[in-house]
């Protein structure tokens, strides 16, 4: 008998108040909230990682452009725009002979895509200076 008063004293009582329907959306909603962010910083992440990609490959491109002259007339770049910069390499080594076979010359390629982003890869070149080897 207390059990069937007390299960008829449950079914008024049964269900959700307002503010527990409330808080329950309100925590939902905050959790949401953190995966739609979550899934936003991936994309740009992606972005940034799909541009750096693309730059490094069209340096390669640039720097393969320099060692075998023959791709010097094609596009090998993918739009990204090549800029080279070169300039005597800062190089006197103690004993080194007055007539050296070779010279440093610094090198700097500096690509920059056609949606934004740079990169820059400094290298040396060995030029030879026509001594006797």
């Amino acid at each position: 008998m207390r059990l069937s008063a007390l299960l008829r004293r449950r079914r008024g009582e049964s269900g959700f108040t307002l503010i527990e329907a409330l808080v329950a959306l309100a925590v939902t909603a905050a959790g949401l909230a953190a995966i739609g962010e979550l899934g936003f910083a991936t994309i740009a992440a992606e972005r940034r990682v799909e541009t750096r990609f693309f730059l490094v490959a069209s340096a390669r491109a640039g720097l393969a452009a320099l060692v075998a002259p023959r791709f010097a007339g094609e596009d090998a770049s993918g739009g990204a725009s090549l800029r080279l910069q070169s300039a005597p390499f800062p190089f006197d080594p103690a004993g080194a002979p007055s007539a050296p076979a070779w010279t440093p010359q610094a090198l700097r390629l500096v690509v920059a895509g056609p949606r934004g982003g740079e990169i820059v890869v400094d290298t040396v070149k060995l030029r030879s200076t026509g001594a006797a080897r």
